[in-house]
């Protein structure tokens, strides 16, 4: 997921290609070489770009693993804005490298490609990663019945959250806690919005892709739209979404909040969203609200939007491979084991230097925290493996990956297409088309500017006048397969 939709997922492709990623002096290990006898494994992550420290990190990083498991690390940490096209580079152009992020988005078509090692075997010598990660997790990740990517075991299943802020429903609707969906949310709203005299909700002209996600798997096809099967039956039937009615019934409030002024009435084409913000929805976990709000500059609470859901897509929202012309294929496997099973390689992954950028300190209940000294590093911690061997942070009693995190993921509605993959080949060009006109239709429906039953009847004539429904029945005929019907 992945993973975070909305403000955690918030980052957009462009043409920049990573500039100086290896500056710190690395470049000399890349692509897998050795130091000595001491190979170096190269894993290619995303962020903010190349910590500033990162020379001085990867000193500490190297002397700790080189006692540990025998390996060197050399992190090459792509940004944003540039990862769709270097990622791409490094593929096309058979660049050296180990360990490479990837997702649901890409990581059937690397695997068809034949980027990625057959790790099914392998995987074997690394006990460490399946103990810790759950086997239907790891099977979510097999492709015609091999493994070739490691997931990061995190928040795999999906969990919705509005995110009021604070001050606002103290002053207007306390009773936020009891609100679980759009239209329970709706008295809160139009109290916001009277007592303010600004729309609450924010949205940009993606607007709430939840109210298909949160109900139905999309099959890896959430760039549509349009197709999935719910999490709320086992019949594996595979539908239009936005023509089903749990979906309309939601478009129509969002309509209303659109028609009443409790929406921002540029959202269907605003690229950000900008302006008093009193409610938002993310994916996440209940004490993610404190990263939540920073980001708004306010304090916020929150409540569930709907149940926690888990799928092949949200277990693939983050992935490990390894390179198929790796030569320590075993050995980048036993770097992904530590992160499963050593906090203090763990930590400094996901916070950086220590006495740098974090330092250990005494929770107010005894146990072990981060403290972060500033924000510097840049790398993506939901890019490099579980959250469950990471020290909370100092402000949080519990630790919420080993209680929330891991509460949503047991707790989660299963798909019944958990662990299918589709094989697009037959009907790529449909899915194409498809995909293009849902672009041209997502502003309207998903964020209520549209009438929704007369906006999803036209776009749904365009769509199925252009394959839509050769893309059901290919989908239905391998989802019957898989499930042995």
């Amino acid at each position: 997921m992945k993973k975070f939709l909305a403000l955690l997922l918030a980052c957009v492709m462009t043409l920049a290609l990573l500039a100086g990623c290896g500056g710190s002096g690395n470049d000399a290990n890349k692509g897998g070489g050795d130091d000595g006898e001491i190979p170096t494994i190269t894993w290619y992550q995303v962020g903010g770009g190349e910590p500033a420290n990162l020379a001085s990190w990867t000193e500490k990083v190297n002397a700790y693993l080189e006692e540990k498991i025998g390996v060197h690390l050399n992190v090459q940490c792509i940004s944003w804005g540039g990862w769709g096209d270097q990622r791409s580079v490094i593929l096309s152009t058979n660049e050296p490298y180990d360990i490479l992020f990837t997702d649901s988005g890409s990581y059937t078509s690397d695997v068809a490609m034949g980027a990625f090692a057959d790790l099914t075997e392998l995987i074997k010598e690394t006990p460490g990663i399946t103990d810790l990660i759950p086997e239907s997790y790891i099977d979510a990740c097999k492709i015609g019945g091999k493994l070739y990517g490691i997931p990061a075991y995190k928040d795999n299943a999906a969990a919705q959250f509005f995110v009021w802020t604070k001050e606002y429903v103290d002053a207007y609707y306390p009773d936020y806690a009891n609100i679980h969906s759009l239209a329970e949310a709706t008295p809160a709203v139009k109290a916001i919005k009277e007592g303010t005299g600004e729309p609450p909700m924010l949205l940009n002209k993606d607007g709430l892709s939840c109210v298909v996600g949160n109900r139905y798997d999309q099959l890896g096809m959430a760039g549509m739209g349009a197709i999935g099967v719910s999490y709320y039956d086992d019949s594996g039937k595979v539908v239009c979404t936005f023509e089903q009615q749990d979906v309309l019934d939601q478009l129509e409030v969002l309509h209303e909040w659109m028609t009443e002024g409790y929406t921002n009435s540029d959202a269907a084409t605003a690229s950000e969203a900008s302006g008093m913000c009193g409610l938002g929805v993310a994916q996440g976990w209940p004490s993610a609200a404190k990263g939540w709000g920073d980001g708004r500059g306010a304090e916020v609470v929150v409540s569930a939007f709907g149940d926690p859901v888990v799928s092949t897509d949200t277990i693939q929202g983050s992935l490990a491979c390894i390179s198929a012309s790796s030569a320590h294929q075993l050995e980048a496997l036993k770097v992904l084991e530590l992160v499963s099973t050593d906090s203090k390689f763990r930590d400094m992954l996901a916070y950086g230097e220590e006495g740098v950028n974090f330092e250990y300190v005494e929770g107010s209940t005894g146990e072990q925290r981060v403290h972060k000294i500033n924000t510097d590093w840049t790398m993506a911690a939901y890019t490099q493996g579980t959250f469950m061997t990471m020290t909370p942070t100092d402000d949080v009693a519990e630790n919420p990956y080993t209680t929330e995190v891991a509460s949503q993921n047991e707790s989660a509605r299963s798909s019944v297409a958990l662990g299918f993959v589709f094989d697009k080949t037959n009907v790529v060009d449909q899915i194409a088309a498809c995909q293009a006109i849902f672009e041209e239709y997502k502003g309207l429906i998903q964020t209520g500017t549209g009438d929704p039953k007369p906006t999803v009847d036209e776009m749904m004539a365009k769509m199925r006048a252009s394959g839509f429904e050769d893309i059901v029945t290919e989908a239905q005929t391998q989802l019957d397969a898989f499930l042995g019907k």
